[in-house]
């Protein structure tokens, strides 16, 4: 019996480390330039792989004009997902030259700010997730996450190359 179970352990050993072999390191800070066209929309499909995107709809380019300010048309590329299910969780990843990015930026933390300020009168459990929400620029590449998930699929953006 205690062959067996040692045998279990190093099995478990070998094939807990096997997972960890070739695994990716999260991608290094980059140029703007750096980034693919498609970039964004890999981000999406990663996210979407790991179930982030399940009860989200994507944003059409018109949605994130009219809701954001954001043109994709000035962008490299973007995508973005609000809740379809209720109202709390939105995710946005755009690529842009360093001047529309600072634009960009600055119109997500005034939505953020303005949600945080909504929920604040109403809704403890979504001002919660709005305040943990994650807002970065990584050298052109804007994101904004907001969701009970947030940290998570920002691990997962990480590990999608530029």
């Amino acid at each position: 019996m205690k062959r067996l179970v040692c045998i279990l352990l190093i099995a478990a050993l070998f094939c807990a480390c096997a997972g960890t072999q070739g695994a990716e390191k999260p991608a290094e800070p980059v140029e703007s330039g750096e980034y693919s066209a498609d970039y964004a929309q890999r981000v999406a499909e990663a996210w979407d792989a790991a179930g982030y995107l399940k009860d989200m709809a994507r944003y059409s380019d018109v949605d994130l004009l009219d809701y954001y300010g954001i043109d994709l048309a000035a962008c490299k590329c973007g995508v973005g997902y609000a809740d379809a299910v209720g109202y709390t969780t939105e995710a946005i990843v755009v690529v842009a030259e360093e001047s529309t990015a600072a634009e960009i930026m600055q119109l997500l933390e005034e939505h953020l700010s303005a949600m945080r300020e909504t929920f604040r009168s109403y809704d403890p459990e979504a001002l919660k997730i709005a305040e943990q929400a994650i807002l970065e620029n990584n050298g052109g590449a804007i994101v904004m996450i907001v969701s009970p998930d947030a940290q998570a699929m920002l691990e997962t953006l990480r590990t999608v190359r530029p």
